[in-house]
């Protein structure tokens, strides 16, 4: 997390790590090699969003009636899945992946989101116009309060 003195890890653990790695920094050799991984953290608020977004689609449809079902759907019309062959039948079946707050940073996210909106207004919620979803889930949100 960026302050005024600079940047610090948001936890005790987050900053603990950020000490460490500035340490190595200090301490590499002119020819090292250093390899970095980064993540922008997901944002709960986006997350609840997503979450606001499930239940209008569980209160909207009689097929995806459970925030499950619905979360299912939304997967399988983004294509946020990968085929799995039957083995018994042979036949080809998509198989949902995590969208776990671990497996997915805010940017994955944010797209799989927008994919999920336009997913659901052209396969799932039809009639429904999208000025009305967004307003639909500002509502939901806002009764969680």
């Amino acid at each position: 997390m960026k302050t005024q003195a600079g940047l610090r890890g948001v936890t005790d653990d987050d900053h603990a790590a950020w000490v460490k790695f500035r340490q190595q920094l200090e301490l590499m050799q002119t020819g090292q090699y250093l390899r970095i991984e980064t993540a922008r953290p997901r944002n709960p608020g986006h997350h609840r969003k997503f979450f606001a977004l499930l239940r209008l689609v569980s209160d909207n449809s009689s097929t995806y009636d459970t925030t499950e079902k619905a979360l299912t759907a939304i997967k399988l019309v983004t294509g946020y899945a990968d085929p799995l062959m039957n083995p018994v039948t042979g036949e080809l079946s998509m198989i949902p992946r995590s969208i776990s707050y671990e497996g997915m940073d805010q940017d994955e996210f944010e797209a799989f989101y927008n994919r999920a909106i336009d997913g659901i207004l052209q396969h799932i919620l039809v009639d429904m116009p999208r000025q009305k979803l967004y307003r639909l889930i500002d509502i939901i949100i806002s009764g969680w309060a």
